[in-house]
């Protein structure tokens, strides 16, 4: 404001500070200076010698001359950077549906546009109309040195061929923020990509740069793609990011992008979604050690009455295998001032109609005798092809020269739908610690009521079944209200769930295996005799089970927790040797709630159904309670292409742990051929 003032002191008050606060609101989007001049009834000299005043005055205007005229920016104050807000509405089932991806990289010899085009092929199947895009959508720019990351590296180029190439599908929007890479633009050429692109794909709208807060109904969701490096625990800047937020300024969902990984979880009352990337690893990431996950997040998102969120469900879709050279099967518009300084557009129009006619194995004395061409000519289409990546070498075959091209044009990548998969739901349990005071067994009886209401057939219980016998731990009696191997077991006997077309296939934890320790006593050989109708046995501290091809394992481990979410997961992957990996990693003993995919595993950290304990309070540790419903859609090789895990979590208002309620008040949960 004060600033605006000694601008109107210095000329005479020439212009009205109304027109001055338009002007300055009007270009905070690049702007053409025609489109300036057709809003304003000013000259194009008025308007540059009024931007240059105020830049005198010390606004951060830029202006920058290209082929279709001057373009003006307003960036504001150079030392604040303003998060840009936008707002989405629900649908009739208060529902907001969209994909969300990061990091596309359109102009990297990397990119992988056929996985995009089939991303959004499958989202117009699904009947979602919005694709959110977590920064990077662009492959940037590179130092002159680097000539292996991208096959454009201009760019006007990048924006063109984004235009031209980015999928256009009838009823879906893309939204997109710019990340580090798209930013690079702006560093080097002053050029706002991001706001280029979306003038010329209505389809494509520019949500600002690295942050947009959006309104869904009131619920708060905010889009990010991070300026930070990306560390080996993949969990880590997620979990900082919400450690810096202020209780007030918590959003609902955060949609995170930048760090090439696909996770999922609850933190600080907050649920992450991490965005893996569309591009396969290039050398950058290769020489940084990064793990990159390819896919997308196919999102639904349902809002209360009161504008507070209700379920936010995700199914994570990654692909395994990428297409090298994928970039070479779309065009490209050619940087001339780099490659082809002394060709004109209807030169290289004529040397791509001689491309037509060259076939594999074409003797070049043939195309030459042809064409009346020299070979020193051919040496020049040979550049100009190159240049407009159609890679075409001459081999020799016997004593012949011959043509062998090396660009491929199909762009396709079909991966099934829904409806052409194996469909499993399974819940996955851990941690009930049976006998211990601060068991939630009526939070279990809760899991396997919604089990039976979904027509779940299947039960994985991760271990820690009872609260053992620890004689060395003098408070352990204090903390019991079952002593021993006997009642521990029989209680489990007694009230575990019993639901009728349920089998539960459990392991047994460290807690479990202290009864062995203790008295040689094994709780799978007393729960086998007397449940083994539907408690079925897989092993101590670990377990596998296949269910239509696909392998799954369940894994208790020892130790001490870790505070980042992913750690101790990623370490237990880390150790797996590629042919004896799962497909389905399920994880107990942390108490913890976290889903990711690390290695083309799907991995769950499964929470407890026991409140904190004095063991846990004394030690800082995270204690979630809740457990998931994951849904497995596998192909007939066993491959996962979609996988859904929804974490049902409880807070403190769903614990019973005063005065004994749980355990003097439930009752075992037993459905008999649908009769309660």
């Amino acid at each position: 404001m004060e600033r605006i003032e000694s601008f109107e002191d210095k000329n005479q008050c020439e212009y009205s500070k109304e027109v001055i606060d338009q002007l300055l609101e009007f270009i905070k989007k690049e702007k053409n200076i025609d489109q300036v001049v057709d809003t304003f009834d000013l000259t194009r000299l008025e308007i540059l010698g009024l931007v240059q005043d105020l830049r005198d005055s010390g606004f951060n205007i830029i202006v920058k001359e290209y082929d279709d005229g001057f373009h003006l920016l307003n960036q504001g104050d150079p030392t604040k950077q303003e998060v840009s807000h936008y707002k989405f509405e629900t649908d009739e089932n208060n529902e907001f549906k969209f994909v969300a991806i990061s990091d596309v990289r359109l102009g990297s010899k990397s990119q992988q546009l056929g996985i995009l085009n089939d991303i959004y092929k499958k989202a117009q199947e699904q009947g979602i109309h919005n694709v959110i895009v977590c920064g990077n959508i662009s492959a940037g720019l590179r130092p002159i040195t680097d000539t292996e990351t991208n096959f454009i590296d201009d760019t006007q180029a990048q924006i063109d061929y984004i235009v031209a190439n980015y999928p256009k599908v009838e009823g879906i929007n893309t939204y997109f923020i710019s990340g580090k890479l798209d930013k690079k633009h702006m560093t080097k050429n002053k050029i706002n990509i991001g706001q280029r692109i979306a003038d010329q794909r209505p389809d494509m709208i520019y949500l600002g740069e690295d942050t947009c807060n959006i309104d869904i109904d009131r619920v708060k969701m905010q889009v990010m793609s991070t300026k930070l490096s990306k560390t080996y625990t993949a969990s880590c800047r997620t979990q900082q990011t919400a450690d810096a937020y202020r209780s007030e300024d918590k959003p609902d969902v955060v949609l995170y992008g930048g760090l090439l990984q696909m996770e999922k979880y609850t933190y600080r009352d907050i649920k992450f979604i991490s965005t893996p990337s569309v591009c396969a690893t290039d050398k950058e990431m290769e020489a940084k050690r990064y793990a990159n996950t390819i896919g997308a997040w196919y999102v639904t998102l349902k809002v209360k009455e009161n504008g507070k969120l209700d379920t936010i469900t995700a199914i994570d879709s990654p692909y395994y295998v990428t297409k090298k050279d994928d970039y070479k099967g779309t065009s490209i518009s050619i940087n001339k001032s780099k490659k082809l300084p002394d060709m004109d557009s209807a030169s290289i129009q004529s040397a791509l109609k001689l491309l037509k006619y060259v076939k594999n194995g074409m003797s070049i004395d043939t195309f030459m005798d042809k064409f009346h061409i020299s070979y020193k000519e051919l040496q020049g289409l040979l550049l100009i092809w190159e240049s407009c990546n159609k890679n075409v070498d001459i081999v020799q075959v016997g004593k012949e020269m011959v043509f062998k091209k090396n660009y491929q044009r199909s762009l396709s990548m079909n991966k099934p739908g829904l409806e052409e998969l194996t469909e499993n739901e399974i819940l996955v349990v851990s941690d009930t610690h049976f006998g211990n005071i601060h068991q939630q067994l009526h939070l279990l009886n809760a899991l396997y009521q919604e089990a039976y209401n979904r027509g779940v057939k299947i039960a994985f219980h991760v271990g820690d079944m009872t609260d053992g016998n620890y004689p060395d731990r003098k408070e352990n009696p204090r903390q019991q209200f079952l002593h021993g191997f006997d009642e521990q077991v029989g209680y489990v006997v007694d009230m575990y769930p019993y639901v009728d077309g349920i089998v539960t296939y459990y392991i047994l934890g460290s807690h479990d295996e202290s009864h062995y320790k203790n008295g040689q006593a094994t709780v799978n050989k007393w729960v086998g005799k007397c449940r083994s109708e539907d408690m079925v046995f897989l092993g101590q501290d670990t377990g596998e089970y296949v269910i239509d091809k696909v392998k799954y394992v369940l894994d208790h481990p020892g130790g001490g927790s870790a505070l980042g979410l992913s750690y101790k997961p990623q370490k237990r992957i880390d150790i797996l040797e590629s042919h004896i990996k799962p497909k389905v990693l399920l994880i107990g003993h942390y108490h913890k709630e976290y889903a990711f995919v690390y290695r083309n595993i799907q991995c769950l950290e499964v929470p407890a159904l026991c409140a904190k304990t004095q063991f846990q309070q004394k030690q800082g540790l995270v204690n979630n309670m809740g457990g998931y419903f994951m849904k497995v859609y596998s192909d007939k090789k066993g491959n996962i292409q979609y996988f859904e895990p929804e974490a049902i979590i409880f807070d403190h208002n769903d614990i019973w742990d005063e005065a004994g309620k749980d355990r003097h008040k439930v009752k075992k949960l037993e459905i008999k051929h649908g009769i309660y």
